[in-house]
């Protein structure tokens, strides 16, 4: 109810609901899956066709930044309940920078799940966070627009795009709806090109993405184990223990395991509408694959230690 006493019909949130669509996440790497007209599974079913890479984009998050990222929305949603909408307000559009998928996939979890006590504070953080990213999608609109006619160096020029940003969400967002839309309309040569800038974008937010986060994404994303432990062989035998090796790769999965504890006690939804128990179980199949590859490539003492640190993911498995 607002502060005034009145009455106040159920909110729509366009904007947060296109991004909360169209923006889901893998692991640390904060993957950007395309489909605006439902929410794509985040870790893929096993067997499951593979999106084209044109239409994925990583947004980085290392793990410090998303430990503080959490942090913050709890910060918005307890200033929420004890400010100004006005103080709210310039706080959001300050850190919205900071504010990631994740954040906004919880928040829209817990407005679903809402009581009618903790609902009117929610709301209020929804609708602040949905002006501050309808304001930075229609710069992002005139950004994209400007790319499309711009000459030069287009990857100087989206390289620069890029960095105007404070954040990859809104322009990633109007990117999705633009490309959705060229392609209902069969506008085949637009949609091409803004599936260029798409992918150019993409590749500039992978490379701040370590590379043992895009190693487990990409192992969620193979259906079969044989395939997995494949992939992970030639991997390994290339980086060895190097920063995309065994010992970053069980920190990733591990991060990933403390995402999804975290996102299952803030009441959030399950990744792609799987369980708590089956994301731990997608999860423990992908560390075992790795396991037996880490043994084979790196010798058994590397698949003790690599073991070693999965703990917290069997901890989890057995609650």
């Amino acid at each position: 109810m607002p502060r005034d006493g009145s009455r106040r019909r159920p909110a729509r949130f366009p904007a947060i609901a296109v991004v909360a669509a169209a923006l889901t996440l893998i692991l640390a790497p904060r993957a950007l899956l395309a489909g605006l007209s439902s929410p794509p599974p985040l870790l893929p079913r096993r067997g499951a066709p593979q999106r084209p890479r044109a239409e994925a984009a990583a947004v980085p998050d290392p793990v410090p930044a998303a430990a503080a990222a959490h942090g913050l929305l709890e910060d918005l949603v307890n200033l929420a309940a004890s400010s100004s909408e006005q103080e709210l307000n310039a706080r959001v559009d300050a850190d919205f920078g900071k504010l990631t998928p994740d954040d906004l996939n919880a928040l829209q979890g817990r407005l679903e799940t809402a009581d009618v006590g903790s609902r009117p504070q929610l709301e209020l953080l929804t609708r602040s966070i949905q002006a501050s990213m309808e304001k930075r999608m229609e710069q992002a609109k005139l950004d994209i627009d400007s790319l499309l006619m711009s000459s030069g160096d287009i990857d100087d020029n989206i390289r620069r795009c890029l960095e105007r940003q404070d954040s990859p969400l809104p322009i990633m967002a109007v990117l999705q709806m633009n490309i959705g839309k060229a392609r209902r309309d069969g506008l085949q040569k637009q949609e091409q090109a803004l599936v260029f800038i798409f992918s150019k974008i993409n590749a500039e937010l992978e490379r701040k993405v370590p590379v043992a986060n895009r190693v487990l994404t990409r192992m969620l994303s193979i259906g079969e184990s044989a395939e997995r432990r494949e992939f992970l062989r030639g991997h390994l035998s290339q980086h060895g223990a190097d920063e995309a090796g065994p010992e970053a790769l069980a920190g990733a999965i591990v991060q990933l395991v403390a995402d999804v504890e975290r996102r299952f006690a803030d009441g959030g939804a399950g990744f792609g509408g799987e369980s708590r128990e089956g994301t731990l179980e997608l999860l423990r199949q992908v560390a075992l694959d790795a396991g037996v590859v880490v043994g084979e490539v790196s010798g058994e003492e590397a698949q003790g230690v690599f073991s070693e640190q999965l703990g917290p993911l069997f901890e989890a498995l057995s609650k």
